[in-house]
């Protein structure tokens, strides 16, 4: 960085140093070496001068793992300068501001939930609320969700269409203690390509307006 850029990005000269954490704002997130690195513009920059790259924290970062969480242009982020030198700037934090609220505002100040949510509107909620502990994963729109109830001790799949579960190279397996049950309000079809058995142990019964058996 040049010592003019240098001077007008902090209002400092090069060498001196900067203490503390600074508020900025994402104004590229288009990283040509794909780290997850943003610019900045500072509240006291011109609009047409932002950092440099600034590495961005994360919970976990490692070889080909870690928590990856990318930021929209504009949001607020919590920047801090290794050891005060404002050309190498790290992304600590993001915030919330009067213009961008939390996911779900309405669980502030009660401590019982956590939640993850994309831009698009995806949710992955945990509930810790006494006699309503819950886990859910829900997709935009809410249609589809799963949703695992500690209380009711259930484990809930929907889908606003299909519901697919494959075992591509093995055996799929339902079993249940209290019994298993099937319904639809269409026809349901059972096709084994090498045979099909049905066991009925000590009673099978077989209902229909037309029951055939070929």
């Amino acid at each position: 960085m040049s010592s003019e850029v240098y001077e007008r990005l902090l209002g400092v000269g090069t060498g001196d140093v900067f203490a503390g954490v600074a508020v900025g704002v994402v104004t590229n997130i288009k990283d040509p070496d794909r780290l997850g690195r943003v610019k900045l513009r500072l509240p006291w920059l011109a609009d047409d001068v932002e950092t440099d790259w600034a590495r961005v924290a994360a919970p976990m970062a490692g070889k080909g793992t870690g928590a990856q969480f990318q930021p929209r242009l504009d949001d607020e982020a919590l920047v801090a300068f290794e050891h005060g030198d404002p050309g190498t700037p790290y992304v600590i934090g993001w915030l919330w501001n009067g213009k961008d609220a939390p996911p779900e505002p309405d669980a502030i100040g009660k401590g019982n939930v956590q939640v993850l949510r994309s831009r698009s509107g995806h949710v992955v909620r945990l509930d810790d609320t006494q006699d309503n502990e819950r886990v859910e994963i829900i997709a935009k729109g809410a249609k589809s969700s799963i949703v695992i109830d500690v209380g009711k001790q259930t484990v809930t799949i929907t889908g606003e269409k299909d519901v697919v579960i494959e075992a591509t190279n093995g055996k799929l397996t339902m079993r249940a203690k209290a019994g298993v049950e099937i319904t639809s309000d269409a026809e349901i079809k059972i096709d084994g390509k090498r045979g099909t058995e049905i066991n009925g142990g000590s009673k099978l019964t077989l209902k229909g307006g037309v029951v055939n058996i070929n």
